[in-house]
C-alpha cells in the first residue's frame, strides 16, 4: 500500500474540551445510569471531534470500509475536567506493513493548560485494501465469574446515539452499504461502544491504564456479557449470547 511514509506524521494541534451535557449523552448511549461517572473512553472523543479518523481516510486514500479499529489503549495521568480546555497533540508513530494489510500506530496527548499530561492514548487501525469476511469471534471459555449483562440487546437507535454522543461518525457503522462492502451483512457497532460497556465496570478513580483489542465486530441483535477478574490488574471480556468474544482487555488500577 506504501504506507510506510506516513510513519512520523503529525497532526495540526488544536484545544479540546467537553461539557457534562457530554458525559450524560455518552452514559446514555452506552446504556449506563445518568449518575455514573463519566466513561473512561471519552478521551477517544478528542480524536473524533477533529475528525482524525477522516483525516486518515484522506491520508492514506482508503474507504470507510478499509480501515478498521484494532486496537486501543488509554493512560491516565489525571482526571479529565469539564469546562477546561486541553491541547490535543497526535501523530502516527509507526506504521508496519504486512502482505495483506497494514497496521497504522496513531498517539495522543491531551495536555492541560499548566502543561502537564492529562492523558495519553493509542490508537491502532488496520489498513485493508480488499476486506474479507469479518471473523466470528474465538469461543469463550469457562468464566469462574458471573457475567454482567448490558441493559439492551445492540439496535441501530444505540448505534446512532453513540455516534452523536461520541463524535464516531464512521459510515461503516451507520450505511449498510458500507458496511457489506467491508464483508458485513449489516452495520455492526462502534468498537469503542464496546469498550465503553466494559469500562463501566471500572472504578473511575482509580484506574491508571485501560486496553482493549477488538476481536470481532459486535452485531446488531447482540446482548453483551461482561466479564472481570483480577485485582489491581483486571482481565476483561465482552462476549455475546453465543459465547462469541468481541473485545478482550485490560485495566489497572492504583
Amino acid at each position: 500500500m506504501g504506507l510506510t511514509a506516513l510513519a512520523g506524521y503529525r497532526f495540526p494541534e488544536y484545544q479540546w474540551s467537553f461539557d457534562a451535557e457530554r458525559v450524560l449523552a455518552l452514559n446514555q448511549a452506552i446504556g449506563m445510569p445518568p449518575n455514573c461517572n463519566q466513561p473512561p473512553t471519552l478521551a477517544y472523543s478528542a480524536d473524533m471531534d477533529r475528525d482524525v479518523v477522516r483525516q486518515l481516510f484522506t491520508l492514506t486514500g482508503l474507504e470507510a470500509h478499509q480501515l478498521l479499529h484494532g486496537e486501543q489503549h488509554f493512560r491516565y495521568l489525571q482526571p479529565l475536567q469539564p469546562g477546561l480546555v486541553y491541547r490535543s497533540s497526535a501523530h502516527l508513530s509507526e506504521v508496519i506493513t504486512k502482505p495483506r494489510f497494514s497496521l497504522l500506530h496513531k498517539q495522543t496527548r491531551l495536555f492541560a493548560a499548566d502543561g502537564s499530561l492529562a492523558c495519553e492514548m493509542l490508537s491502532l487501525y488496520v489498513a485493508l485494501l480488499k476486506p474479507g469476511a469479518p471473523s466470528v469471534g474465538p469461543v469463550l471459555e469457562t468464566q469462574d465469574t458471573q457475567p454482567v449483562l448490558a441493559a439492551t440487546e445492540i439496535n441501530r437507535e444505540q448505534i446512532r446515539a453513540f455516534a452523536s454522543a461520541s463524535g464516531d461518525h464512521n459510515r461503516v457503522h451507520l450505511e449498510p452499504a458500507i458496511a457489506q462492502m467491508a464483508g458485513h451483512p449489516d452495520v455492526f457497532a462502534q468498537g469503542m461502544l464496546g469498550m465503553g460497556l466494559l469500562g463501566s465496570l471500572l472504578p473511575g478513580s482509580r484506574l491508571r491504564r485501560f486496553g482493549v483489542r477488538f476481536l470481532s465486530p459486535i452485531a446488531l441483535g447482540d446482548h453483551p456479557r461482561l466479564y472481570q477478574a483480577g485485582g489491581t490488574r483486571l482481565n476483561l471480556i465482552l462476549a455475546n449470547e453465543h459465547n462469541r468474544i468481541r473485545i478482550r482487555g485490560y485495566a489497572e488500577l492504583d
